[in-house]
């Protein structure tokens, strides 16, 4: 459910416009829960010894995901804001997380909107144009909008007319604390859907390369291939490309001659689509993706397979996880969840799972492997196991080395006789992805799903009539 965090006694009103405070309380009294409640009810409610410090405080930063209670402590976006160098970063760091993590954005968007419409942004008019934006569960009575929209304006994302009250969102703070403005969000929004997907696929290609220039060929040819219907292939020139390079979303070069549907000649992303929070264009992206994995994420291939043939453990371990991404993001689909990382593994394996939407939804179990040995049959029989719990679809397995002969031979018989399909990749082809790009990984998954049909096709498509 789309939803906004409650904020119960957290508002700039009762805490104050520092939100360090209360945090760095936690990391003052880290393990002692009485000290801590003493602490707040004496700084923020006057010793009233209710459940306001007890409850309220603790229940709000814990659904923030700021808090955790065993042990009592921070968490690592908690940290991150407690140790801010000054009170308005604190909040600038507050309002991202809210915005990344819980919806934030919405808030934004609505006065936005109300601001286009030369509307007051009121109690009233704000829950009303929330929901008309998708967020539920707004009691009448809630005030939890309006103590967002008071952080907001404390992080300087909104600015507020201290005379008039008017309220409404700062392009340049939005821009320096969220990494996309209003504007540029609005332009984005508005444009065409075929133009904003063109978008969303140019711009996940660049996450591997940082945005070098390619063959206009490539992104059109996955537009067409994964969103069928969407796109007129004689009118793409025309209809999506002028319009997108007009815009200034991306660089077109000469075409070279005429090609079908316009695919001759070759573009690249502009800094305006690259300025674009790549969360904004894969959902949950931040979410899902560690910090430390998110700020390297544009590491070209080269130093991804510098790292995988490094000396040090953990640049061998980064080196792998950047290589699951950077496969996952290749692929179309969408990180969602870290079941194991390589530093578990003393930096020798991890396992994520990834979800697709192109034409029907599907979930992908990856388990990435740095090692000279080849993947035994256990190694892949356990993938089947976690496969079937987390009920996904495909069951990928990344490997420097190979596969042992049992190994293969485990996976075809899954493969014949369950719904699930494997795609095992070898160091050789890891290699050949990191020598020459993307068009490797999709060539090989798409030789691969076409053995897979053949494999598929021998199981039965209907009931035996003979009940047999």
């Amino acid at each position: 459910m789309n939803r906004l965090p409650s904020f119960n006694d957290f508002s700039v009103g009762i805490i104050g416009d520092d939100v360090r405070k209360p945090l760095r309380s936690v990391l003052a009294n880290r393990g002692n829960w009485d000290d801590l409640v003493s602490e707040w009810d004496r700084d923020y409610f006057e010793s009233a010894n209710n459940k306001r410090a007890s409850v309220n405080v603790p229940a709000t930063l814990t659904n923030l995901g700021l808090l955790t209670r065993d042990p009592l402590d921070l968490t690592e976006s908690g940290k991150v804001i407690a140790e801010a160098a000054t009170k308005d970063k604190a909040a600038q760091e507050f309002v991202k997380h809210i915005v990344t993590h819980h919806n934030g954005m919405a808030l934004i968007d609505a006065v936005a909107s109300l601001n286009s419409k030369r509307e007051p942004v009121t109690k009233k008019s704000l829950k009303s144009e929330l929901e008309s934006l998708g967020i539920e569960g707004l009691a009448n009575a809630t005030t939890d909008h309006l103590t967002l929209k008071n952080w907001m304006v404390c992080a300087g994302v909104l600015s507020q007319d201290g005379s008039r009250g008017a309220v409404r969102p700062d392009g340049a703070a939005m821009k320096s604390v969220l990494g996309i403005s209003s504007s540029e969000r609005n332009s984005f929004i508005e444009l065409p859907i075929e133009q904003q997907v063109f978008l969303q696929v140019l711009r996940r290609h660049s996450e591997s390369d940082g945005g070098v220039e390619r063959p206009t060929k490539t992104v059109i040819d996955e537009c067409l291939r994964d969103y069928p219907g969407r796109f007129k292939e004689d009118q793409i020139r025309s209809t999506v490309l002028k319009p997108l390079a007009e815009g200034g979303w991306l660089e077109l070069a000469a075409a070279t001659g005429r090609g079908r549907g316009g695919k001759s000649g070759a573009l690249k992303p502009s800094k305006k689509l690259m300025s674009v929070p790549i969360e904004s264009i894969v959902p949950d992206f931040d979410s899902v993706v560690p910090g430390e994995l998110r700020s390297k994420i544009n590491l070209p291939l080269s130093t991804v397979s510098e790292l995988l043939n490094g000396t040090k453990e953990y640049d061998r371990g980064l080196g792998l996880e950047l290589l699951a991404l950077k496969m996952i993001i290749d692929l179309g689909l969408e990180p969602r969840a870290f079941r194991l990382r390589s530093r578990e593994t003393a930096h020798a394996e991890v396992d994520l799972t990834a979800e697709g939407k192109n034409l029907l939804f599907s979930r992908w179990n990856f388990q990435c492997k740095n090692t000279t040995r080849n993947v035994a049959l256990g190694d892949v029989a356990k993938e089947v196991g976690l496969a079937i719990y987390s009920k996904a679809h495909v069951v990928a397995v990344v490997t420097t080395s190979g596969f042992s002969r049992d190994a293969l031979a485990y996976a075809d018989e899954i493969t014949r006789n369950t719904h699930l399909q494997f795609l095992l990749i070898s160091g050789d082809t890891v290699k050949q992805y990191l020598e020459k790009g993307r068009q490797v990984l999709l060539d090989f998954v798409a030789s691969n799903a076409a053995e897979v049909m053949a494999e598929k096709r021998r199981q039965p498509i209907s009931p035996d009539p003979e009940g047999g």
